[in-house]
């Protein structure tokens, strides 16, 4: 195992950093004791992370004796609780994400958006934020792209539709988007919602698609595969 400066954490060993980042903050140094109780964890558990922090040189450390962080610990934990603000900000104020939920969900994914991808996300923060109107621009476009909460519980989210696949891309159908020859000709096979569907060819013009839904060959008009949402691979 690498135990450098600047080696990969798991989620837990960024959570005990993160911690001991605050309570260091507020009190000068952390105790054992302070950090269990802050995380809700035994003191076995405790020790054997801050064993592996020391190891890894984020941490000063000896058993009985205060914690303190290494100048590397200290610029680790910092970019873990940036990462945290810029993802609980960007849910609240660009998504429109109710701010519990959105501090839920920064707390799940603070281990597993890299830097990169935060300073992209802190870059298009500062610029919604800084342009008055845009928020709620967003917001609407957002409710409008929802629609009823009947449809946003049966479209996941990142649905395509059959004219979005490629030759020899595959979906499964999740939905058809309005009635009409090609949602009755798919009851009358007996298909529809959890079919799985192959494009095998698209004409030079785009139009038609040729698929095939399971045992059968079909012929779409691009404006019946349009009409077609599936998950994709």
């Amino acid at each position: 195992m690498d135990s450098k400066p600047g080696s990969s954490l798991s989620a837990s060993l960024e959570d005990y950093l993160e911690t001991i980042f605050w309570v260091v903050a507020a009190e000068g140094a952390a105790r054992a004791k302070d950090i269990a109780r802050q995380l809700k964890v035994k003191a076995s558990s405790v020790t054997g992370a801050l064993q592996t922090l020391a190891e890894k040189e984020y941490i000063h450390y000896r058993p009985y004796e205060a914690v303190t962080l290494t100048r590397e610990g200290f610029e680790k934990a910092a970019r873990v609780v940036q990462r945290h603000r810029i993802l609980r900000e960007f849910f609240a104020q660009v998504l429109g994400v109710d701010e519990a939920v959105a501090e839920q969900r920064a707390r799940r994914l603070e281990h597993d958006v890299g830097d990169e991808v935060a300073a992209r996300m802190a870059a298009l923060l500062e610029y919604v934020q800084g342009r008055d109107g845009m928020r709620q621009e967003l917001a609407a476009f957002l409710a409008q792209r929802e629609g009823p909460a009947a449809q946003r519980a049966m479209l996941p989210s990142g649905s395509q539709t059959v004219a979005d696949l490629k030759s020899g891309q595959k979906g499964v159908i999740v939905s058809v988007r309005r009635e009409g020859a090609i949602s009755r000709r798919l009851a009358d096979m007996g298909l529809g919602r959890g079919a799985l569907i192959e494009v095998e060819g698209v004409a030079p013009m785009g139009d038609p698609i040729r698929v095939r839904i399971r045992r059968y060959r079909l012929s779409l008009r691009r404006s019946e595969a349009a009409a077609i949402l599936v998950v994709g691979r």
